[in-house]
This record gives C-alpha cells, structure tokens and sequence, in this order.
C-alpha cells in the first residue's frame, strides 16, 4: 500500500506536471469551479474531502520523520484520498448518463482512473498475479499513478484557491466586512504557517520549534518583516526553509493577487466585486484593467525574481565561505534570497545577513536592485513601462504622463535612496567604515540605506554605527516604501503630503497642493491618520517592551519601529524576547503589514457622515 504514496522524485515530477495538468483540464471542459453550480453538493463534498486527504498525505510524508504511524496514516490518507476520487468519477459518469460522452469528454481522468483501479487490484490480490504485475510495470503505473495524486492534490487545491476572492460574496451573506475579511484571510494564513514551521522536519531533530516561536516566525514571513528568533539557515531543515519561502511569497505579493492570477490561468476571469477591491490594491484607474495588472504584477515578479537568482547565484557560486555555510546549496540560497529581497522580506540562510557578501558586487548590486524594484508598487511599474512604450513609439501618437503617485513614488525614493545613503556614508566614513575602499564605503552606505526602508539585510554589524545612524535608520524605517508594494512604513505618499500639509498650514492656505496638483482632504486626513497612528502605537509599544524586557532605550526603539516597518533588522534583542514581547512585536508586525486604515476599517466599518450639521467651535492652537 506504501506505493499509493508519491515518492520525492514523482512528488517533484508531479509538481512540475500540475500547472499544464490544470491548464490541460480547463481546455478539456473538465470541471474547474470547485463551487459551481456545476457539481452537486455530494460530489463537490466528495472532491474536497479528496483533497483534504491528499494533502494530509503530502504532509505526513514531507512533514515528518518516518514512523510506523505516520507511514500508517499517509498510506491511509493516500488510499482515501484515491477512492474518493474514483467515486467522484463513478459519480460524474452517473450524471453525464452516457459512457461514450463521459469517455469523450474525461478520457485523460478515465485512463489514470483505471491505472488506479489496477493498482489498487495489484495490492488486494497480491503479487502472485505475475501478468497484472507485468503489465502494471510496461504502463509504468506506479510512476503514473505517484504523479498523478500529487498533480491532482495541487489541482484541486489550486481550484479551492480561486474561490478565494469570490468568497467575500459568503462574507457579505454574513455581514462580514470585506476588510475585517481579508484581515481574517491574512490570520488564516498565519495560522496554517504556524501549523507547517511545527511540523517535525520543518526544524532539525533535536532542536524542535514551540509554538509561539513557530508563530513569529510565522507572522514575520507573511508580514515580510525579517525578525527571527531562530537563525533560518540552521535552526529550520530546508523544508521549513520552504514553508517560509513560500509564506514570504504569498505574503508579499498579497493572496489576492496569486488567487485572481490562478483564475486568469483557468479561464474563470474575475468578478465584478474583486475587480473593484483588486483596482483599490493596486491603485488601477479603469476596471478593465484589472486582468491585465495581474498579468502583469505575476509575469514581472517571475521575471524580476529569477533575474535576481541569477545574479546573486553568480557571486554564490564559488566556495563554501562564499555562500555563507556549507550546509546551504548556492542554487537554493540564490532563489531564496532573490525572493526575500524582491518581496522586502529580509530573511536570510546566512546567520550574519549578507555580511560575508559586502565586497561581492553581484550580491550586493543583485539584492540592492531587488529590494528597491520591490519597494516601488506594481501600478508605478505599469506606468513607467506604458511611458517607455510611449517614448520608444512612433512620433505624433499621444504619449502616456506619469501620474502624480507614480511621480512621487519615484521622486521621494529617488531623494531617500540617495540622500539616505550619503548621510549615512558622512556620518559612518571614518567610524564603521573605516578603513575600506571608498568604493566598498559608498556600496555598503546605499545598500543599508536602501534595505533599512523596509527589507532588513545587512552588510555590516549594526552594533558598531553611531547614534545618529541609527537615528536616521529608524526614520527611514518609518517611511517605509510605496503603496502596493511589498514594503511597509507609513509609505512615502503618505509622507509627501504630510509635508505638503504643513506647508499649506504654515503659509496660512486652506488647500492642499503638491506641485501643480490640489490634494484632495479626505488623503490629507487620511495621511495625517496613518502618520499620527504609526507615531501612537511605536511610543505604547516602546513604553510597553522598557517595562517587560528591562532593556536600553535605543534598541529597544529601533526594535519597535523595525517590527512596525516590517523591516526586520535587529540590535541583537529579537532573539532574547520574553514571551510577553514576543507577542507584542508578532502584533506589531501584523498592525504594520495591514496598516491603520484597513485594520480600523475591518474594526469599525465605514463611517456615514450624519445629516444633522452642528454649530462650529473654535480650539486655541499653539
């Protein structure tokens, strides 16, 4: 029966066969709506207690060490999990009525249904029937049948993912507020990360994980912070390393935007209501460009990611010492790298960050360049590519203009980047950078000035900057990179017309302007809110670590405002955290991640301005 259970080298053929398989059955016209009125409750029942099993299998079998009991139950799981699915298909038959039109129409599941069932015949009558063994090994059944559960779980699982957007139309039944919803979405997946770091082979044998550190880390991965109180390259197996991996992925990049693109892939296309929230996210003008965004955002993460794993495997390649410990592959710390620094998390296989790289400049220029593409928002890329096109296009066309988000964007992280790593190169060039090249000087002051705004690598020890670096660091840290991004801080729009607020204020105008542009005063409120709120919470939250941790004021500050940046660089406090400041830096992360806004609209709901107009007061100021 252990053959019903994928082993590693199918389990990978598998995943590499799922996403044509699924692509495959959607041009099939095999059923893809796992909540379509297409299937019955039954057999939509049916299908995902299939799924659940595979899954579980999957688990069992990555997620722990061999035992009689856990071999026990994946081969259990596994052999459920295929009967059910035989059922479904007996079902789907019975429904269709006719043999001939179900065999035209689910040929490819009939052929891998039948391997199943000669397998399944081959274990029940044993292996003294010399011929059905014989032919089960010219058709390669096992082979087949271990690709094909692992296709068929990840199919399955991807078709429950895309139902994912369209479950805020069961929220509304509810009365579920689409914010407090998608709060819940990003609780949920915390909690099944915290699930999966728990697992047996997620953390080495003899150091195994508890579950407030397995939530930490948890929440720091799909909050795309960085803090860790666990070093990842030795104290997770390259499993948990994974489960990371892939909780930085979907937190980065939001569950939205991956479930809409799976929709895209299986030709289901995106409600009415999803394209609006989806439009909000990622500051698109027009509905109908929604699709095209997803498009978009996907193809050039894919592209921005694998370009980064190239460059940084290029200065990875060479020695141990150069890849930072011999027990992690150049490949693997190559992907994981590029995609914790395209997505800002700052979590690392290296227990010194990018120390050992400083002088590397494929390391250095590849995550530099990721961590600032990463910063910059989806939609500010759209708009610069469509003004590219317009620039490089024929002459008399009408030439697309940067908006202006798009304008300040690029604008005050081009002022930050650059400002930020001189100041810090001035105040550290003959202090922490002493005594290198005034190139390695220049290289290492960007690069930190770049990763403190939200990624949290770093090229040199933080405990040896002044005072007034840090300083500096923990404002960049508050400001933080562009909506829509990946990084967090209040976001430098935010800034920009707080700025352009206390200018108004100051010269005594009632409007709001940013260059030739008027500000409309529902952002001017809603910047002062996110401003206001970020400076409340960093000062409770310090005022509340001094107490639980009985620690010194500057580490503890930059600690706070790390978390609340979803930065990730650390003093050295994170790892000796009491547990009443873990909890409190886990919240931290999570306020940081959603922002104020959307966690006060999931709390209280939209206001409705009342009809009844009071007299007006008037308050001395200053």
């Amino acid at each position: 029966m252990g053959r019903l259970f994928p082993g590693s080298r199918l389990q990978r053929t598998g995943y590499r066969l799922a996403g044509p398989c699924i692509e495959s059955f959607s041009r099939l016209g095999l059923p893809v709506t796992f909540f379509g009125s297409e299937f019955p409750v039954l057999r939509r029942g049916i299908l995902a207690v299939a799924g659940l099993l595979g899954m579980i299998g999957i688990l069992l079998h990555h997620g722990t060490y061999p035992s009689p009991i856990t071999l026990r139950l994946s081969e259990l799981a596994s052999f459920g999990a295929v009967i059910l699915f035989l059922v479904e298909q007996i079902l789907t038959w019975r429904h269709v009525g006719s043999f001939r039109v179900y065999l035209r129409q689910w040929w490819p599941t009939f052929v891998l249904s039948t391997i199943l069932i000669l397998e399944i015949s081959s274990f029940l009558f044993g292996r003294d029937r010399t011929w059905l063994m014989s032919l089960l090994r010219k058709l390669h059944a096992w082979d087949i049948t271990h690709a094909y559960l692992v296709t068929l779980q990840i199919y399955i699982v991807g078709v429950f993912a895309v139902q994912l957007p369209h479950m805020q139309h069961r929220f509304a039944r509810w009365r579920v507020r689409p914010a407090l919803a998608f709060v819940l979405v990003f609780v949920a997946l915390i909690v099944f990360g915290t699930g999966l770091l728990m697992l047996p082979r997620a953390t080495p044998a003899e150091h195994p994980i508890n579950a407030l550190d397995a939530l930490f880390t948890s929440t720091s991965a799909v909050c795309v912070t960085g803090l860790a109180v666990r070093d990842t390259g030795t104290a997770f197996t390259p499993f948990g390393q994974g489960v990371i991996l892939v909780l930085i992925q979907l937190g980065g990049l939001g569950i939205m935007s991956l479930t809409a693109a799976l929709a895209l892939l299986l030709g289901r296309g995106i409600g009415v209501r999803e394209s609006n929230l989806l439009r909000e996210v990622f500051q698109v003008p027009m509905m109908a460009e929604v699709g095209r965004m997803v498009r978009f955002i996907i193809l050039l993460t894919l592209f921005f990611e694998a370009a980064g794993a190239v460059l940084l495997y290029q200065g990875l390649a060479g020695s141990a010492a150069a890849s930072g410990t011999a027990s992690v592959s150049p490949i693997w710390s190559a992907i994981f790298h590029s995609v914790s620094a395209f997505c800002n998390a700052g979590f690392s296989l290296h227990s010194d960050s990018l120390m050992r790289q400083a002088g590397n400049p494929w390391v250095m220029g590849g995550a530099t360049t990721l961590l600032v593409l990463g910063g910059l928002g989806f939609g500010v890329f759209l708009q610069v590519f469509a003004w590219l096109q317009g620039r490089l296009g024929r002459r008399g066309e009408p030439r697309p203009r940067l908006d202006l988000h798009a304008r300040i964007v690029l604008s005050v992280s081009a002022f930050l980047l650059v400002g930020g790593g001189v100041a810090l190169a001035l105040l550290e060039w003959n202090h922490a950078l002493a005594g290198q090249p005034w190139g390695l000087k220049l290289s290492q002051a960007f690069f930190q000035s770049a990763t403190c705004r939200t990624a949290g690598f770093n090229s040199m020890d933080l405990t040896l900057l002044s005072r007034a670096s840090l300083f500096l660091m923990i404002v960049l840290m508050f400001i933080g990179g562009a909506p829509g991004s990946t990084a967090g801080g209040v976001k430098v729009t935010a800034l920009a017309i707080v700025w352009a607020n206390v200018r108004s204020v100051g010269a005594g105008l009632n409007r709001v302007r940013l260059g030739r542009w008027e500000i409309e005063p529902v952002q001017v409120n809603r910047s002062m809110l996110v401003l206001s709120s970020g400076l409340v919470v960093a000062a409770v939250s310090i005022f509340v670590l001094l107490i639980t941790e009985d620690g010194r004021l500057l580490p503890t500050v930059f600690e706070v405002f790390s978390a609340l940046g979803t930065v990730g660089l650390s003093l050295g406090m994170t790892a000796g955290l009491s547990v009443p400041g873990k909890i409190l830096i886990v919240l931290l992360m999570f306020m940081g991640r959603l922002g104020p806004l959307t966690l006060a609209a999931s709390l209280v709901g939209v206001g409705v301005e009342p009809r009844v107009r009071y007299p007006r007061g008037r308050i001395l100021i200053g």
